[in-house]
């Protein structure tokens, strides 16, 4: 669910910093995702748009290219002002999260 590739490159095969790097994703994502559920249970529609937009960046830089996605989409959402669709996309978000940090339990 990570493509490492763009790390490797970044930290130049160094194994501790690329480690760091996950575990730095995997803590601010947290809490963003924390502070984006809030968001969403409150329609706070530019919060939703800030937040989403930081998780995608996180996540492209990390490779975790599902999640991206799924934040961009919610971003998108968040502009075209259709609330309706807040919901669902941060749940699967949520979930994609959650799958790639299982994968990776001592970060």
């Amino acid at each position: 669910m990570l493509n490492l590739e763009n790390l490797h490159q970044i930290t130049d095969g160094d194994e501790e910093l690329l480690e760091e790097l996950l575990s730095t994703f995997f803590q601010s994502t947290r809490e963003d995702i924390l502070n984006l559920k809030a968001a969403v249970n409150n329609q706070q529609t530019p919060l939703i748009v800030s937040l989403a937009h930081r998780i995608k960046g996180g996540a492209a830089i990390v490779g975790a290219e599902q999640l991206a996605i799924l934040a961009g989409d919610l971003e998108e959402s968040g502009q075209q002002v259709q609330s309706e669709q807040y919901d669902p996309l941060f749940l699967e978000l949520q979930d994609t999260f959650n799958s790639i940090e299982a994968m990776y339990p001592n970060l």
